[in-house]
């Protein structure tokens, strides 16, 4: 059985639809990253996995059974950690107690919150009397997630969890997020703009835009301008005399059409290897590589002049060592493989 179920799902805000979700699945006990440029509904999506709004149409099952926002079948086991680390104006201790205290947990509270701090990398004997206006940024954002993990919850979602902090605190939320995933199953909902957390870490990822579900995996967003190209298709600049030259989108679509190639479909090469077939190239700078969780593959990011692309790489291919950041490579890819958004 799925952990949830979202069907015909539509939320609005002041009559501007910014999610739409027809049908998607969440299996338990997995990590599952959300990715996709600002805008595109993450936030949304992970309040109403949380169930702190309900959408303006459709339902959310959760074990099978439609849930409502703090109803007693999710509350304590579904925790949301925001962007914002929201503190109430009390010791550390009693921030990260309050959880605890609200669900009339009465044994073992102090260890519970000491364990949680512990796990943060917040010495209890240090930190559990101390104010929250003197936290700095990346302890408030660590206390933030140790006030959900004392709960030990089923699902945590997490929103950008590493955003705005210094790298410690960073390393300390990932190892304590990862901690709850193996020691009580906890499923992991996140959303990154660190795309090779997401890759190192996450089961399966899924990119939105425009508050759809995009696909599973990587997409490279290509938004024009498009010029009329060779053999009637588009092309846009990347800059430096490169361009992606793409089969037009259906007829009476307008010119500012947004094409999204997905990384399955592109193929690296060194610059002296032969191309396949009936394929366009380009030629870019490896930025960076990193090993997918459970496709075994790399993933690889390649800049074209400002455009960033994903594509991915068998392992076998990695050893030769054409493919490592700052070295040249070809990206290849066929015209029609795309799609418009």
């Amino acid at each position: 059985m799925p952990l949830f179920e979202l069907h015909r799902i539509l939320q609005a805000y002041a009559g501007r639809t910014v999610l739409t979700i027809d049908a998607w699945q969440v299996p338990e006990g997995k990590i599952v990253g959300l990715c996709g440029p600002n805008g595109s509904g993450k936030s949304t999506l992970l309040r109403l996995l949380g169930f702190v709004e309900r959408p303006v149409r459709g339902t959310i099952h959760y074990q099978g059974r439609p849930a409502e926002p703090y109803a007693d079948a999710v509350r304590g086991r579904v925790v949301l950690l925001p962007q914002a680390s929201y503190m109430l104006r009390r010791t550390v201790y009693k921030n990260v107690a309050y959880g605890l205290r609200i669900g009339r947990v009465r044994c073992d509270i102090r260890q519970r919150v000491g364990e949680s701090l512990g796990l943060v990398g917040l010495d209890p004997d240090a930190f559990a009397q101390r104010p929250w206006f003197a936290l700095s940024g990346g302890e408030a954002r660590r206390v933030a997630l140790a006030a959900r993990l004392v709960l030990r919850p089923r699902v945590l979602l997490l929103d950008e969890p590493t955003a705005s902090v210094d790298s410690a605190s960073a390393q300390m939320i990932q190892a304590a997020a990862l901690h709850a995933h193996r020691q009580w199953g906890t499923c992991l909902i996140v959303t990154s703009h660190d795309h090779h957390w997401l890759q190192d870490t996450c089961d399966e990822t899924v990119h939105l835009f425009q508050g759809r579900i995009l696909g599973r995996g990587d997409f490279t967003l290509v938004f024009g301008p498009w010029q009329p190209g060779e053999n009637r298709r588009l092309a846009a600049p990347l800059g430096r005399d490169q361009w992606l030259t793409l089969d037009p989108p259906p007829a009476g679509a307008a010119e500012s059409d947004i094409a999204a190639l997905d990384a399955r479909h592109l193929t690296l090469h060194a610059l002296t290897d032969p191309l396949p077939p009936g394929t366009a190239v380009v030629e870019g700078t490896i930025t960076a590589l990193a090993l997918g969780k459970t496709s075994g593959q790399i993933s690889v990011s390649l800049t074209v002049g400002a455009t960033p692309f994903t594509a991915y790489l068998p392992p076998e291919m990695a050893a030769t060592g054409h493919f490592t950041p700052g070295n040249k490579a070809r990206l290849a890819y066929s015209p029609d493989a795309v799609r418009w958004v």
